[in-house]
């Protein structure tokens, strides 16, 4: 490795989320950095009524989780699809759902600004977990909502994360920030990285103070600002 590669040399990043990101976590390793994975939040797929899915004429997720809960439904669907982030138009694709809408910065509060100008007076479903924000359905629109998950906090990864010290540890929503601390966890001994301004937003209500948050809300655009921000040590 070159100097430069090891700029994370005797760094260790724990991340949180509900899937493991194989690819992110390689490349932190790439930069030196030891990697933990201690998921705070995992989800359980609900068993409730269906919408008559045809009767939309567009289906929004905001979140991979959402993605991946909907399409074990395996659905067949004639209504146009948008999708908040790469990651979560990547999960619909994969599945040969196609991706019609997806916003230039990828947060809910950003999809209400440009949506409603592209849906016009169309029927719109949005796909969503039991702990989403009421951000899309303040919108200016038709907009009914189906709730496919609920979050479940992993109570002994938030215990074990409480302990660690002179770590960055990754948050990448809110949900995560909450099990955090509910467990007890504080910031005095931690650095945190946050993906999108919402889980920035929960840190720092929580008495947190964010020292990585990316532009573009993705793991690798969260590890290249931390390797970014080691150059100014």
């Amino acid at each position: 490795m070159s100097e430069k590669e090891r700029l994370l040399e005797g760094e260790t990043v724990v991340f949180t989320g509900s899937r493991e990101p194989v690819e992110a976590m390689l490349h932190a390793k790439s930069f030196g950095a030891k990697t933990l994975y201690l998921p705070l939040i995992g989800t359980s797929i609900r068993q409730s009524e269906k919408p008559d899915l045809n009767s939309y004429d567009w289906l929004i997720f905001t979140s991979r989780t959402s993605a991946e809960a909907f399409c074990q439904l395996h659905e067949n669907v004639t209504a146009k699809i948008a999708a908040v982030g790469e990651g979560t138009a990547l999960v619909l694709q994969q599945q040969g759902y196609n991706v019609d809408f997806i916003p230039q910065i990828f947060s809910a509060d950003r999809f209400v600004q440009e949506f409603p100008a592209v849906a016009g007076d169309a029927k719109c479903l949005f796909i969503k977990g039991a702990l989403a924000k009421n951000t899309v359905a303040s919108m200016p629109i038709q907009v009914d909502e189906w709730t496919v998950y609920d979050t479940i906090f992993k109570k002994d990864n938030a215990e074990k994360l409480i302990h660690l010290k002179d770590v960055i540890i990754l948050f990448a929503s809110p949900s995560a920030v909450s099990a955090y601390r509910q467990a007890g966890g504080d910031w005095s001994e931690i650095r945190t990285a946050a993906i999108g301004h919402v889980t920035q937003q929960a840190i720092q209500a929580n008495g947190g103070t964010v020292d990585f948050t990316p532009k573009k809300y993705t793991y690798m655009d969260v590890i290249n600002e931390i390797a970014k921000g080691s150059l100014s040590k």
